[in-house]
């Protein structure tokens, strides 16, 4: 894609969002929502445009992605907190749909749980008790400092050159290093997957298993071979042989991920749950109700008998 027109689709679509964001009347935020959608439809004729072959498998990629952008420009033209909230949510669950396409399990539903099932959740709770009523803050139903984006046009400068430098970086990499991997990038990302089965003892032995219901014992760890892969196994009786690993085999990204924060990385999962219970011990203190104690419930709470004075 020429650098020219990425600019120029960016440029469109921030002016749209401002229009959106500042507008009062209804003619102007029409024409900023014509503006925005010109401007991401021109953005995306171009990448379909630069795709080579066919398009079909990323119609639903497609699909996540214009979700996931309306509801995002939503979460900030929004004038009412609570629906900006719910918004963020379906950008959460397209964003999450992005990731299952991807084979990325593990990160779709820590997505979901993290930011839809706790952050949100506790911010709709703070928006809840924090809304004044129509009469204190007009006849929206709410304040004006929620109803007024502050400093929209800095913002929204940061974001687009953000986005125009990230895509342009992705397109020049994408064209300079993927038509010509090395071989040995291939092999080793051919080999990682047998490396992670082989670091999981029991289930390579039970893979071995479902290959050979007679494999007793499991000798050597998975070796990739001209793109097949075998593995030395012991049998009943003693006998040792080798025996093939179909591709279907390798571990799922969820194991892999699993593997690696518990053997790679298992200090800054333990010192992530630590965070975590301090903040929970935070939550609990700042939580707690303080109540005025009178001069007698002082004393027992110190543990001085102040008994009836004669």
């Amino acid at each position: 894609m020429p650098a020219t027109t990425l600019y120029s689709a960016c440029v469109a679509s921030a002016i749209g969002l401002y229009l959106l964001m500042r507008g009062t009347g209804g003619g102007v935020r029409g024409m900023g929502t014509i503006v925005a959608l010109g401007g991401l439809g021109w953005l995306l004729s171009e990448t379909f445009a630069s795709i080579d072959g066919d398009v079909g498998p990323t119609i639903a990629p497609l699909i996540f992605g214009v979700i996931a952008v309306m509801a995002a420009v939503r979460v900030i033209t929004h004038r009412r907190p609570v629906f900006a909230a719910l918004y963020f949510i379906l950008v959460v669950i397209a964003s999450a749909g992005l990731f299952l396409m991807l084979h990325a399990e593990f990160m779709a539903f820590a997505l979901i749980i993290v930011y839809a099932g706790a952050i949100l959740i506790t911010y709709m709770f703070v928006l809840m008790l924090a809304q004044q009523s129509p009469t204190d803050a007009g006849d929206s139903g709410s304040a004006w400092y929620d109803r007024t984006p502050r400093e929209p046009a800095i913002a929204l400068l940061a974001g687009f050159i953000l986005l125009a430098t990230l895509v342009e970086a992705m397109d020049n990499s994408r064209a300079r290093h993927f038509d010509t991997m090395t071989e040995t990038v291939a092999t080793r990302a051919a080999e990682q997957p047998w490396i992670d089965l082989g670091r999981l003892p029991r289930e390579l032995l039970r893979t071995a298993q479902d290959v050979d219901p007679d494999v007793v014992d499991v000798l050597s760890a998975p070796r990739l071979d001209d793109g097949i892969v075998r593995l030395s196994v012991r049998l009943h009786g003693g006998t040792e042989t080798e025996i093939t690993l179909p591709q279907s085999s390798q571990p799922s990204n969820t194991r892999v991920v699993g593997l690696a924060l518990v053997a790679d990385y298992p200090v800054s999962l333990e010192l992530a749950g630590v965070i975590l219970l301090m903040a929970m011990f935070g939550a609990v203190v700042l939580c707690r109700k303080q109540i005025e104690l009178g001069e007698d419930e002082a004393q027992q709470a110190a543990g001085i008998s102040g008994g009836p004075q004669s």
